[in-house]
């Protein structure tokens, strides 16, 4: 006999109180699902900032240094690869959220999405992806073509 079942023999436990026991289950998903949507969205504004930094102060040195664009790589590259895990955990809780949503078997209340971690892959998949990829590109190439300009007298 499963956990529904149990819970259905029980006159308290009616169809009412499962379909609340979903709801809270969705809102709780939901609010994981938006943290990770903001912990990506943080993680962008971090990364445009220290590129944008970067370029700004290479660019308004008296004495430029290539060291200023190759150390601005660095986080730029922790930032885009965080950014992509953060779209994996995102996706596999989205995942977890449909099964939810259609009634699938999901233990009420579970928020272990490390089932779904399997079907997106590794994080670096995903940092090369469109959706991913282009932002961060554009902040290194911007860091690229000023550091060519100040470097190279284009």
């Amino acid at each position: 006999m499963t956990q529904e079942d149990n819970l259905q023999s029980e006159p308290s436990h009616g169809p009412e109180h499962l379909e609340s026991i979903k709801i809270a289950h969705l809102t709780m998903l939901q609010g994981v699902i938006t943290r990770m949507g903001a912990n990506s969205f943080t993680l962008k504004a971090l990364a445009a900032t220290f590129g944008s930094a970067a370029i700004a102060a290479l660019a308004s040195s008296s004495e430029p240094s290539v060291f200023y664009a190759v150390a601005a790589l660095i986080p730029i590259f922790m930032f885009w690869l965080m950014d992509a895990q953060y779209l994996r955990i995102e996706r596999a809780y989205r995942k977890l959220y449909d099964k939810v949503r259609t009634g699938e078997q999901v233990e009420p209340y579970s928020l272990d999405a490390t089932a779904f971690m399997s079907h997106f892959g590794v994080a670096l998949r995903i940092a090369i992806s469109w959706s991913v990829a282009i932002f961060y590109l554009a902040i290194l190439i911007s860091l690229a073509v000023v550091a060519s300009i100040i470097f190279c007298g284009a």
